[in-house]
């Protein structure tokens, strides 16, 4: 017996805005993240924009432990990579 397993992506995150190669995510949990996207040799890479957290900070807190589960990482730079192609019509802007 053969079984074939087909992966839909179901995104929950949504991009909001780009802004100067940074793309505004809502990550539908209750907050916002940055993802800077940008060209390196004609392919484009995609990063988190926060990296320096506030440990007193609880929002601060939240955004880390978010942005460190790859899962995230994947749907939040996937999304925002889509959007930065569609806002700047496959032009290298950045």
């Amino acid at each position: 017996m053969f079984v074939l397993l087909i992966t839909i992506k179901q995104y929950n995150m949504k991009a909001i805005r780009e802004v100067a190669g940074s793309v505004l995510i809502d990550t539908k949990k209750g907050f916002n993240v940055w993802v800077d996207v940008w060209y390196e040799d004609d392919e484009l890479f995609a990063d988190w924009n926060k990296y320096i957290f506030y440990l007193d900070d609880e929002d601060d807190v939240k955004q880390k432990e978010f942005q460190e589960d790859s899962n995230n990482f994947m749907e939040a730079t996937e999304e925002a990579i889509d959007f930065y192609m569609k806002t700047n019509n496959n032009n290298k802007k950045i």
